[in-house]
């Protein structure tokens, strides 16, 4: 059959569907393609015979059913272009990441034939999300990010963790410096790592900045780095300083209280025995439960320490001083039990001695400054003289603790400034911001480099935000996600989100 020529075959697509758009508008064309508006589909259209095929489909069919059906106007594109026909796909997308919404449950009949019936339109395979739309939005987020980000100095954040399949997997944050106002971080890249080392989180931190300025020359625009203490972190940060020159390295302000934290907890071997054994009483112990409510009705059980949350532990021994008493007559009623637990008769032999109550009481009234510190450094938008002085006040408090136990707590003080040099510094800015003028410029910065960390971060807390938004993504039923699917998927998901919290 020879060629139509393409102003012919316009006039004939139009006559082919004339009849079949009488009532409603469901094919269109721009002369070249044939639409399905009911379908979301093209129709290869050269002989009228493939249109009469497309519309005795199932697929057709169906929708042509919930076009009737619905009472709902339906809020259809009159415009032919791709980007229009991909919009609703997109949006969905885009809506079941920010809602952390797995893709497979498209595949349910019952929320299928639901989203369909009110919808009206015909609802794509999980797996044309998946492998389509998600690289689309990751690439538009990323877009977006670079645009927000421009030509602003900018402070990193970065970090590790270990995830629910065994993987190094490394989270890297961004944010503009401002001088005016403060704005919010963005997460860059989430990668999986072979092994943690300093040289393998500087590529990752290079390579993620390669995404923000593919063109490179803005290495003097990053001003800040935030990670943990560990050893590895600290020469990564020494690593990048070749390649950033104007690079302040500051190991996280709220992990320096948390190790003074940990400190206090190693001095008091007996408290930490009792907020162990106590923790264990209670969990997955209903009867232990009913017990501590009928002797202690107003009184919330007590909390669990948790590790890797900062401030827990002081928590439970502030909660155990208030409530000492009450918790001794519970644990005594419990060990009248035929057998009671190991945990329960550690508890009472702890509880027995005389200097327990008097450690708790020390604890409280000497380290309770230090939960409220943690809490206060993590909030956002603080400026940076705010966090500085909410520092240094909290360390002089703790240098003037009394007693053996207080020298201690001085020395790991002093150890934790040595090793925090990047702390200085940002000290030194914020002495400057204030006006001091007996404080130099930090080494190369100009005047708007300093102005612009006045709302600069000392700690590293929206990269473990980033963490706990991986874990609510990769649960024990979505192992099998590709890392590359997963950093895609986070990456959205925390944009969309804003704030990370």
């Amino acid at each position: 059959m020879p060629k139509i020529p393409s102003s012919k075959l316009k006039n004939l697509i139009a006559q082919w569907i004339l009849p079949l758009n009488k009532n409603n508008v469901i094919f269109t064309t721009d002369g070249a393609t044939l639409f399905c508006q009911l379908c979301n589909k093209h129709i290869p259209c050269i002989k009228k015979s493939q249109i009469t095929q497309h519309v005795h489909t199932s697929l057709h069919q169906e929708a042509l059913n919930r076009k009737l059906n619905t009472s709902k106007q339906l809020f259809l594109s009159e415009s032919t272009s791709k980007k229009n026909v991909n919009e609703f796909y997109e949006d969905l997308c885009l809506s079941f990441i920010s809602a952390n919404i797995p893709w497979y449950k498209l595949q349910n009949p019952q929320f299928r034939a639901f989203l369909e019936k009110y919808i009206g339109k015909h609802i794509p395979d999980e797996s044309l999300l998946r492998k389509n739309y998600l690289p689309h939005c990751y690439d538009k987020t990323l877009s977006n990010i670079k645009n927000e980000i421009g030509e602003n100095n900018i402070w990193i954040a970065v970090d590790e963790t270990t995830d629910i399949n065994g993987r190094y997997v490394a989270n890297l944050l961004v944010g503009i410096l401002k001088s005016n106002h403060p704005t919010r971080s963005f997460l860059l890249t989430c990668k999986v790592l072979e092994k943690t080392n300093h040289s393998t989180v500087a590529r990752f931190v290079n390579d993620g900045l390669k995404l923000l300025w593919p063109l490179g020359g803005n290495d003097e625009k990053v001003l800040l780095m935030l990670s943990d203490a560990a050893p590895y972190m600290v020469k990564t940060g020494q690593s990048l300083k070749v390649f950033y020159p104007n690079l302040i390295h500051v190991t996280c302000a709220a992990h320096m209280l948390n190790r003074v934290a940990e400190k206090v907890r190693e001095m008091y071997p007996d408290v930490n025995s009792l907020i162990n054994n106590i923790k264990k009483v209670f969990l997955k112990a209903p009867y232990h439960v009913q017990v501590y409510k009928e002797l202690l009705p107003d009184i919330p059980l007590p909390p669990e320490p948790v590790l890797t949350r900062w401030g827990t532990w002081l928590e439970a021994a502030v909660f155990n001083c208030d409530h000492f008493q009450g918790l001794k007559k519970v644990i005594e009623e419990l060990s009248k039990q035929k057998s009671p637990s190991q945990s329960i008769l550690k508890c009472k032999s702890v509880l027995e001695l005389k200097t327990v109550e008097n450690e708790l009481i020390f604890i409280k009234t000497h380290f309770l400054m230090l939960i409220t510190a943690i809490k206060n450094l993590e909030k956002s938008n603080v400026t940076l003289v705010d966090s500085i002085n909410l520092i240094e006040s909290t360390i002089v408090k703790l240098q003037q603790i009394p007693g053996e136990n207080g020298e201690k707590i001085k020395i790991k003080i002093e150890q934790l400034q040595q090793k925090n040099q990047g702390l200085t510094i940002l000290k030194n800015v914020a002495k400057m911001l204030k006006g001091n003028n007996e404080i130099q410029f930090v080494d190369n910065f100009s005047p708007t480099m300093v102005t612009d960390l006045q709302y600069a971060p000392v700690t590293s807390v929206d990269v473990e935000r980033s963490f706990s938004t991986y874990k609510n993504i990769l649960t024990d039923r979505r192992t099998k996600m590709t890392p590359e699917h997963m950093e895609q998927n986070i990456v959205v998901n925390c944009f969309q989100k804003g704030e990370l919290s």
